[in-house]
């Protein structure tokens, strides 16, 4: 009865978080650039038992031995890099990935983040801000330009009183897995891995569409599914302990 409590505990703890996660993406559903998050689980350590239910010892040679497993636990929260649907915008500002790879913004501090969120605008020096005030790294345009145009490769043009000149690269950045991104908040993660740099619309990068904005990859209708499967594992743990809570009532009673 200890064992049952014991898993069931495990796993209602562990759906827990799983709907936090999908509470959380269904909240950002509507975001430019979400990635939605998965919670993974795995196996806590288990024992082998005979086939009369007593503990064998490791290596044993009995053939009809039945591992029973102690709970589950969170092994983790990953981060799905689906892209999202492109919405054109017209705004000018407004930049989206069309394939692979993140921008690369600057904090005050100097610390660096990466997102898929493009939704830019200039600050009175001229550098491309998230809406946070976060700069976009390497990109300076002259102070009061209003004409910009963004080529498909990141190359950036300005229109200064009808003279073109050029304002930088924007510069795209890849991961080799999900798991060398920690997500910060704000739509924004931070590498725990290396990061590859390349120019969009090179060999494995994405191309720099201007005016379009990449919408979240959260499914509502698949994550609403998985809430509803996660609610009901739920409740089946949360039945196994009250069970093994009555059995153990039982128990005591027959003592007294």
């Amino acid at each position: 009865m200890l064992r049952a409590i014991a898993g069931a505990a495990s796993a209602m703890n562990a759906k827990q978080i799983k709907t936090d996660t999908i509470a959380n993406n269904l909240a950002n559903v509507n975001t430019t650039g979400y990635k939605k998050s998965r919670a993974d689980f795995a196996e806590l350590v288990g024992q082998e038992f005979s086939s009369n239910g007593i503990p064998v010892a490791a290596g044993s040679q009995d053939q009809d031995m039945l591992t029973v497993g102690s709970g589950v636990k969170v092994s983790g929260i990953t981060n799905n890099l689906r892209p999202g649907q492109l919405v054109e915008t017209q705004r000018p500002l407004d930049l989206a990935v069309f394939g692979e790879g993140f921008f690369k913004v600057v904090l005050p501090d100097g610390e660096e983040r990466y997102t898929r969120d493009g939704t830019f605008s200039l600050d009175a020096n001229g550098y491309m801000t998230t809406p946070s005030g976060y700069r976009l790294d390497g990109i300076e345009t002259p102070p009061g330009t209003v004409d910009i145009t963004i080529a498909a490769d990141g190359e950036i043009s300005v229109n200064d009183a009808g003279r073109i000149t050029g304002a930088g690269q924007v510069k795209l950045y890849k991961f080799n897995s999900a798991a060398a991104l920690r997500a910060e908040g704000k739509n924004l993660f931070s590498a725990v891995g290396e990061a590859v740099e390349g120019i969009p619309g090179s060999q494995g990068f994405g191309a720099i569409k201007q005016g379009c904005l990449e919408g979240s990859n959260v499914d509502f209708t698949e994550e609403m599914a998985s809430l509803i499967e996660v609610q009901r594992a739920y409740n089946f743990s949360a039945r196994i302990l009250r069970l093994a809570d009555e059995m153990f009532g039982l128990a005591n009673n027959l003592r007294k």
